[in-house]
C-alpha cells in the first residue's frame, strides 16, 4: 500500500459508486484514480471493487477493507486534531441512541446544565443499533448507545470488533408492558402473552427502533393484532393514557413520567426477555467533557429508574 490517499481514495469510490464522480471529488483525472485503485488492490491481493454498468460496488471482502480503511483515516484525523489548535468551539454532542426513555430524560438533564451564553452544536438522534455502530464507526456520531437482545450478544461483540469499537456496559433489562392505570388487566402482577389479545398495541411507526420481545408463534392470534402506529413519544403516552385498552412495549421508565400520563408498568411471560443498552465509541476515542457530561447523565437517570423499580 503506497500511502494513505490510495485509502482516502478508496473510500471516496465507495461513497460516489462511481470512479469518475469520485475522481471529480478528488480533482483527479479518472485513468489516474483508476490505476490507484487497481495498485491498491494489487498490494492486498484482492478485488475491492466489483466493476459494473450500473456503478462500482464494494465486494465482500472489500466492504470489509474499506470499514478498516475508514476506521484509520478517523484515528489519524483524530491525531492530526491533537497537534493543531482546537477549531470547535462551543458546547458540542454527537450521539446516536436507542429510543428510551431514560435516555431521553438523560438528555434533557444534559441540555439543562449546559450554559445558554455559551454556543451550542448538539446532533441527538434516535435509532437502531446497527444504523449506530456504523455511524460511530465512520465519525457521524462521537459516541452512542445500542440495544440488542441478550441471546444475539455474540453477534454484536463481533460486529463491534469489526467495526473498530469499543463499548461499556450501561443496563440489562426485560422489556415491560405499559398501559394505563385504568387497563382491564392492570390488576394483574404477571401478564401472560394471550391476555394481550384482544387489546391494541401502540408500536412505534418506523423502522428505527430496537427489537421487541419476540412472541412464540404458537402464542401469536391466528388474526393480526389491534395496532396503532404512532411517530412522536409524547403522542404515544397520550394514546396510552386515554385509550385504557391499549398498551405499549417498553424498557424501564422514570417514576416522572409514568405519573404524569397515570402509566403502570407489568411484567409479561414472554421467553428469552433479556435485552442489553451499552456505550459505544471508536477504539482510542478521547471523550469530550461533553461527552462524559452525557454520560454521567444516563447513568445517573438509569440509577433513578433501578432504585424507584426495587
Amino acid at each position: 500500500m503506497n500511502n494513505l490517499l490510495h485509502l482516502k481514495y478508496a473510500v471516496e469510490v465507495e461513497k460516489t459508486g462511481s470512479i469518475s464522480k469520485a475522481a471529480q471529488n478528488l480533482y483527479m483525472n479518472q485513468p489516474q484514480l483508476s490505476k490507484a485503485i487497481r495498485e491498491l488492490e494489487s498490494s492486498l491481493g484482492i478485488e475491492i471493487f466489483d466493476r459494473t454498468s450500473t456503478g462500482v460496488f464494494p465486494t465482500k471482502k472489500g466492504a470489509e477493507f474499506l470499514i478498516y480503511a475508514k476506521n484509520i483515516l478517523i484515528q489519524i484525523d483524530a491525531m492530526q486534531t491533537l497537534s493543531r489548535p482546537e477549531t470547535k468551539k462551543g458546547q458540542i454532542l454527537n450521539v446516536s441512541v436507542p429510543r428510551a426513555s431514560y435516555v431521553s430524560n438523560a438528555f434533557t438533564q444534559f441540555l439543562k446544565e449546559l450554559d445558554p451564553d455559551v454556543g451550542m452544536n448538539v446532533d441527538y438522534r434516535e435509532t437502531h443499533s446497527v444504523r449506530t455502530m456504523k455511524s460511530v464507526s465512520e465519525g457521524s456520531n462521537d459516541i452512542g448507545i445500542i440495544r440488542y437482545q441478550t441471546k444475539f450478544e455474540a453477534y454484536f461483540l463481533t460486529a463491534m470488533q469489526k467495526y473498530g469499537l469499543e463499548h461499556e456496559d450501561i443496563f440489562e433489562f426485560e422489556y415491560l408492558l405499559l398501559m394505563s392505570e385504568q387497563h382491564p388487566l392492570s390488576y394483574k402482577n404477571i401478564i401472560e402473552y394471550k391476555d394481550l389479545l384482544e387489546y391494541t398495541e401502540i408500536v412505534h411507526g418506523d423502522i428505527s427502533v430496537p427489537s421487541l420481545p419476540v412472541v412464540p408463534p404458537t402464542e401469536r392470534p391466528r388474526n393480526y393484532k389491534n395496532r396503532i402506529a404512532i411517530y412522536e413519544r409524547a403522542s404515544q403516552l397520550e394514546i396510552l393514557n386515554k385509550l385504557p385498552y391499549s398498551y405499549m412495549w417498553v424498557s424501564p421508565m422514570p417514576k416522572d413520567i409514568l405519573d404524569r400520563y397515570s402509566l403502570i408498568e407489568k411484567k409479561c411471560s414472554v421467553p428469552k426477555n433479556r435485552y442489553k443498552d451499552l456505550f459505544i465509541y471508536r477504539e482510542g476515542y478521547v471523550f469530550t467533557e461533553y461527552d462524559k457530561l452525557f454520560m454521567k447523565n444516563v447513568r445517573q437517570s438509569l440509577e433513578s429508574v433501578v432504585k424507584e423499580a426495587i
